[in-house]
């Protein structure tokens, strides 16, 4: 009976004190956030999904290496979450969800005001990313998307727009300036 009682104690021990391995989808995000170069849509807004696919389609064209991706998510919280947690860099926004997400008003006030700067403008959505995206990233992005600025109707203010900084890879990029680029 003694023995029994050992073995009770035992495995409620090592169920304490031992990681659980379960499956979850956890590890293939991260992997697959790190290799792929999303840029956020909503499914809401079939013009920005539209607009993305054009753009995702010169970066993967032209950035081969980018293994640039469209991921839509279900909503414009969800985008704001994902820039937010740094699950992602990049986002297709109008000017009224990049003006809402820089100052975090309805319905991002969970979010509080975000650290997005503009890399690009359309005429009706912007391309942001996270104030933290490297200078030489957004230079790439932004130079290899100028390449087809006629047939995408691309434009980068120089001096900002809608409250939103310009990122300055960005900056860089459309002011023809050359920086170094990491290899």
């Amino acid at each position: 009976m003694k023995r029994w009682g050992a073995i009770v104690l035992l495995l409620l021990v090592s169920c304490v004190f031992l990681p659980v391995k379960a499956h979850t989808p956890y590890g293939q995000w991260d992997s697959f956030r790190l290799r792929h170069l999303q840029v956020l849509t909503s499914r809401s807004d079939l013009v920005g999904d539209a607009t993305a696919d054009q753009w995702v389609a010169v970066l993967a064209e032209h950035l081969p290496k980018s293994k640039a991706v469209v991921s839509r998510a279900r909503n414009f919280v969800r985008v704001a979450s994902l820039l937010k947690t740094d699950q992602a860099k990049l986002a297709v926004l109008s000017y009224e969800q990049a003006n809402a997400m820089l100052h975090g008003t309805a319905p991002y006030e969970d979010f509080g005001p975000m650290p997005i700067q503009l890399l690009l403008d359309n005429g009706t959505h912007l391309l942001v990313t996270r104030s933290d995206l490297p200078v030489e990233h957004g230079y790439m992005l932004v130079a290899t998307l100028l390449e087809q600025a006629e047939a995408l109707n691309l434009t980068v203010p120089l001096k900002g727009k809608q409250g939103l900084t310009v990122h300055p890879g960005g900056h860089a990029a459309a002011s023809g300036e050359q920086i170094p680029l990491k290899p």
